[in-house]
């Protein structure tokens, strides 16, 4: 005869399974990177903690792999302990796993690995990823720097390149959310430290105040680039005798037409018209929340800026359609004027000739600028500047963003449209980096990149920054063959 327990014994149990913890699959554990190793080389990583949100009682946890090859001699530990078995949780908890990278694999090649929690009844209660992924290099450029703390430019998480003190070399003018602006300048193979505000929201004229939207360019045609800072007002920051020197400003004046560009639109500087006095300096386009679209360059009593050409709020006019997102197109035609990039639908370059900015070369809707897919992804990168020797002719650099990105491509003016030169996919096996930078996050985020010229007379350089929890990952790269055309 089949006996059932007492009803007070069932009870009991009812209780103390509806005491046990939620079943819930929000992440307890994660994990601040993922692994990025050699071929044939044995790896741990320390990063994985618990978010000590489980109940204090017994709990398993294991480790699973997925992907395109099997980490040999796969393990996880819990506070040391190895995984696999039950035993008491309480508290936070370090987690790590290692293995071994098979010999012999493709870079870039990444493997899922799971853990999973289970509570004393078996149930799953967490399951949290994290990666392994293949190491290498792509051929063509070769790392000539890389931050060694965070006290350098890697602790700044804004850039603003520009050369400042006239030397012919640009420097980096960083910004950190902790209140600091520092002035970077690559002297002996290193950045070092330079002008500081040391935290003070007043040093060097009040600069910090404009910290989130500087535009930088030479708009007195000193040689130096000035700091243009858009806020409440707009004012002209110059770097002399080792500081910032407030120079011209609107202050508060909001009928000044570049405030009233700016004030709800933005400003784009370039030199975009050879015929100033002298020829180097930089204009700004300004593009209003109205729709205007106006060329302004400063003047030489240092008074205020000149109105030189406009669209006068013409909805006709070729750039009006790309008003969204005009940018520097750099000096791609070796003219020595540099172009205007209006990016839409469409992607189209303006020439400013004939007191007009005309229309000149566009993929007229084509999904590719010379192969490179077109529009770019959310997040994605294009880089304007001259990366090479071989002519005077900046190039266009595109670089993928993301988990999952795996192209970077640059491409300069071939005559009729822009062609194709290096890119990680030239090689074979393709391979997801630039040098040894990971195209991917592999962990990280929030990957940024600008083009410098760190040392005079060189072509510029590329700076990639990567953000991983509280540490950063930051590197420059110089183009390892000078007589190749990029």
């Amino acid at each position: 005869m089949k006996r059932l327990a007492p009803p007070l014994l069932r009870l009991s149990l009812l209780a103390l399974v509806l005491a046990l913890p939620n079943v819930s699959l929000a992440a307890v554990v994660s994990f601040c990177t993922g692994t990025l190793a050699n071929s044939g080389q044995s790896f741990v990583n320390y990063s994985g903690t618990s978010s000590n949100t489980l109940a204090t009682g017994n709990y398993m946890m294991t480790v699973s792999q997925s992907g395109p090859f099997a980490i040999q001699n796969l393990q996880g530990s819990w506070d040391g302990l190895a995984i696999g078995a039950y035993q008491p949780i309480s508290g936070s908890r370090q987690v790590t796993f290692s293995g071994i990278i098979p010999s012999g694999l493709t870079p870039g090649q990444t493997v899922t690995v799971t853990f999973r929690i289970y509570n004393i009844l078996g149930q799953l209660v967490d399951v949290s990823t994290t990666t392994a992924s293949v190491n290498g290099q792509s051929a063509g450029w070769q790392k000539v720097w890389t931050a060694a703390n965070q006290a350098g430019p890697a602790g700044y998480a804004r850039h603003y390149i520009g050369d400042f003190d006239g030397d012919g070399a640009e420097d980096i003018l960083g910004v950190s959310a902790s209140g600091w602006m520092t002035l970077f300048h690559y002297r002996n193979n290193d950045w070092a430290w330079g002008w500081s505000n040391y935290g003070s929201t007043s040093a060097g004229g009040g600069i910090y105040d404009y910290r989130n939207n500087l535009v930088i360019g030479d708009f007195d045609g000193d040689g130096k680039d000035e700091a243009l800072g858009v806020s409440g007002w707009v004012t002209m920051f110059h770097f002399d005798n080792g500081n910032w020197n407030w120079g011209w400003s609107t202050y508060g004046n909001t009928s000044d037409q570049v405030f009233a560009h700016a004030n709800g639109g933005y400003l784009v500087s370039g030199n975009f018209d050879s015929a100033s006095t002298p020829p180097t300096k930089d204009e700004l386009v300004g593009v209003s929340a109205s729709g205007w679209i106006t060329m302004f360059r400063f003047n030489t009593a240092g008074t205020g800026w000149d109105w030189l050409w406009s669209t006068q709020g013409n909805t006709a006019h070729g750039m009006y359609g790309y008003r969204g997102n005009l940018r520097n197109g750099g000096d791609t035609n070796g003219d020595g004027k540099e172009e205007l990039l209006g990016l839409s639908g469409w992607a189209t370059n303006f020439h400013y000739t004939n007191n007009d900015f005309a229309w000149g070369w566009s993929t007229y809707g084509a999904n590719h600028i010379g192969g490179m897919g077109y529009p770019q992804g959310a997040g994605d990168a294009l880089l304007v500047g001259n990366i090479d020797y071989v002519d005077n002719k900046d190039e266009w650099f595109f670089i993928q963003n993301g988990p999952s990105a795996n192209y970077a491509t640059t491409e300069d003016w071939a005559g009729s449209n822009f062609a194709w030169r290096w890119s990680n996919h030239n090689f074979s096996p393709a391979v997801p980096f630039i040098g040894d930078w990971p195209l991917a996050n592999n962990g990280g985020s929030n990957a940024s990149y600008s083009l410098v010229k760190a040392v005079a007379g060189q072509p510029k350089y590329l700076v990639a920054r990567r953000t991983f929890c509280s540490t950063t990952d930051m590197r420059m790269y110089l183009m390892s063959n000078v007589f190749a055309n990029y």
